[in-house]
């Protein structure tokens, strides 16, 4: 009776893993017909959530360079690869999830203007069709970052 017992709560157990995961999956998707279908996301000025719009900020391009490199170099997991100067600044980083070091690129174009400078992100899974939302919550998770900054960040003040 006991050996039945057991059994059926290795079952359960064993069953649970696949389900558990299957509903980490389900509720971290936001939007189905996006998510399963493309793997890149990026702000637009129009976007719907503020998170997903390009971030203006008060300073200079090299200056607002500086603080996105600081910002992309705290997060976990995120690195960045190069950063070409110009006109406007481009930062190329990448992002390994967790589980499987997948990466991801994420592109940051910084780029002047009147009366403030501008802060673009893009963000692309190297692999499959659908990203399951994570480009998305790839550039939130900067622009919170990079909206926490204080104001004096930006104009490279000390």
């Amino acid at each position: 009776m006991k050996l039945r017992k057991m059994i059926w709560i290795a079952v359960a157990v064993v069953g649970a893993v696949p389900l558990l995961f299957v509903l980490a999956v389900v509720m971290t998707v936001d939007d189905w017909s996006r998510d399963l279908s493309t793997n890149v996301a990026e702000t637009q000025v129009k976007a719907a959530d503020p998170l997903l719009r390009p971030l203006l900020v008060k300073g200079t391009v090299d200056c607002a360079s500086n603080v996105v490199q600081e910002q992309i170099a705290s997060i976990p997991r995120w690195n960045v690869e190069s950063a070409d100067a110009g006109v406007e600044t481009v930062i190329h980083a990448t992002r390994k999830t967790p589980l499987w070091g997948f990466v991801d690129d994420i592109r940051v174009t910084i780029t002047p203007g009147e009366p403030a400078t501008s802060i673009a992100v893009y963000s692309k899974s190297r692999l499959g069709k659908g990203d399951l939302g994570q480009n998305p919550r790839n550039i939130k998770e900067l622009m919170r970052r990079l909206q926490a900054v204080d104001e004096q960040a930006w104009k490279c003040e000390e």
